[in-house]
């Protein structure tokens, strides 16, 4: 179980990487990073697709908070 931001440095990302992603402004990417539960379903699959997670390794685990 990993947080969004453990997953995003596991995989050598950057928050300017994961922004451009979800096509979103960095600092929306930072309140998701601290609060993992207003991302949207479809941001969170898309973060977990890119990062190579399933959406129960970030964001419904122990750790997720």
């Amino acid at each position: 179980m990993f947080t969004v931001k453990q997953a995003r440095v596991l995989k050598e990302k950057t928050q300017r990487d994961m922004a451009a992603l979800l096509g979103v402004c960095v600092d929306t990417y930072r309140e998701i990073e601290r609060n993992p539960e207003q991302a949207t379903v479809k941001q969170a699959k898309q973060i977990c697709d890119y990062l190579g997670f399933t959406v129960e390794q970030i964001f419904f685990g122990a750790s997720s908070t």
